[in-house]
């Protein structure tokens, strides 16, 4: 995996080029639990040529400070052939996470699992704040 990270929005255009908008890695809250109504997780992935035309088992944990899973999803990727003879695949997927609910404030992270074995792992924050009026941001 070569790219992993949050972001507001995210989109892969025609020509294949991603498009990040709002990259992050904390969120503010004024009270918890607190409740993130829309994120992307965005994925780079790279294979051999040997890999081509497999399926891949993607799983992702959210993970609070102590280990303990409070969300997740899983997704399954099909790997296109190889560009040229030889050369490695290259696959870029963006995964929509909705009504995201953090417990507490602290630190988590997105673990992202390929066919059961963590490739990346993606820290975010939440901190408490006073005196915000919004729930996140």
């Amino acid at each position: 995996m070569t790219l992993a990270i949050l972001a507001d929005a995210a989109n892969v255009s025609q020509e294949g080029k991603l498009n990040i908008l709002g990259a992050f890695a904390n969120i503010n809250a004024s009270r918890f639990p607190v409740r993130h109504p829309e994120m992307h997780l965005v994925l780079r992935f790279e294979a051999s040529a040997a890999e081509a035309g497999m399926k891949k088992a993607i799983e992702v944990k959210a993970l609070d400070e102590d280990g303990q899973q409070v969300g997740g999803l899983t997704a399954e990727l099909q790997l296109p052939s190889a560009p040229q003879p030889g050369r490695r695949i290259r696959v870029q997927t963006i995964l929509r996470i909705t009504d995201a609910v953090f417990p507490k404030p602290g630190d988590y992270v997105f673990a992202v699992l390929v066919d059961g074995r963590t490739e990346q792992e993606v820290p975010l924050q939440l901190t408490l704040t006073k005196g915000k009026d919004d729930d996140a941001s």
